[in-house]
């Protein structure tokens, strides 16, 4: 799924792929020890669903995660996919966690980070906008693409970041045109968005869902917004984020919402009121993917 309002049509065709590929349950195998002191193999666990009143919380490391990027025009070349990197790992990191409280494994994404000078080809795509280059104006998660995760295993379900797109976020350019409030954290969201839809199809993929079952309208975005949300209020319990950074990512969420109600990404008061759901759990802590399953994704709590 992509991140901005633009190019509705590709967003649709994703959508319907992600329903396409939806598959069987991933468990999780856990080691015991005999009594000689062998290691043996316990029986694989179900995967467990969260509920309306229980969920594991996403977790918050103790120090410090993500380095300020350090961008400037001159090293904006390793800069940028650097700091990309470390955002895709800490988001890795982070939910890998949580989803190993649900007995859910082997859901990290595939990365495509296009350089420039190269292309992509992806499989979500018509065949026309099918070649992607460096400066594609958008960040997009096509459940078809099978690219390579953080650590090298190639998964099905990738995210894909245009690395001159992002490097134009330091130069006041979002997704082509000018922004106001722009930096890290602007660039970190879009990645944690997209991230926001590999948690809700690793989720489906684990549960076996069908079609039925899966967010409608313009929920899938907003679901990810709130899942963006988690994972930054985690960052800002570490200490990681600054309150300016916030304003960079609400500023965000804000300017790129739909002008009208039901147009498939919800308006800016609706990101932004899911943003802060998942960032915020009513001002007494950071959010928690539990409150944005109740509000955008129902489906997907057990009884």
């Amino acid at each position: 799924m992509r991140m901005g309002p633009k190019r509705r049509n590709g967003a649709k065709r994703i959508m319907s792929a992600a329903v396409s590929v939806i598959a069987t349950a991933v468990v999780m195998t856990g080691c015991a020890t005999g009594q000689d002191g062998t290691p043996t193999r316990t029986a694989p666990q179900p995967p467990a669903h969260c509920t309306t009143t229980e969920c594991p919380e996403l977790p918050v490391y103790s120090s410090k995660q993500i380095a300020d990027s350090g961008v400037t025009p001159a090293n904006a070349s390793t800069t940028v996919p650097a700091y990309m990197t470390e955002v895709l790992d800490d988001l890795d990191r982070t939910w890998q966690e949580w989803f190993a409280e649900l007995n859910i494994e082997s859901i990290t994404p595939g990365r495509v980070l296009i350089q420039p000078g190269e292309t992509f080809t992806s499989e979500c795509l018509g065949k026309s906008e099918s070649v992607l280059t460096s400066d594609f104006p958008n960040a997009l998660f096509c459940t078809l693409d099978k690219q390579p995760d953080g650590q090298g295993v190639e998964r099905t379900g990738s995210i894909v970041l245009p690395v001159q797109t992002f490097a134009d976020i330091w130069n006041g350019r979002l997704f082509g045109s000018d922004g106001i409030m722009l930096g890290d954290f602007t660039a970190a969201t879009i990645i944690a968005h997209e991230y926001g839809h590999n948690v809700m199809y690793r989720l489906a993929d684990a549960y076996g869902m069908s079609e039925s079952q899966f967010p409608r309208g313009n929920d899938p975005e907003l679901l990810a917004d709130c899942f963006a949300g988690n994972w930054a209020g985690t960052v800002f319990a570490r200490k990681d984020l600054s309150i300016k950074e916030i304003a960079q990512a609400a500023v965000l969420i804000f300017s790129i919402g739909d002008p009208l109600p039901d147009q498939g990404h919800g308006t800016s008061i609706e990101r932004v009121q899911a943003l802060t759901r998942g960032f915020t759990e009513k001002l007494t802590g950071h959010g928690q993917p539990l409150t944005c399953l109740k509000n955008y994704w129902p489906e997907a709590l057990g009884p």
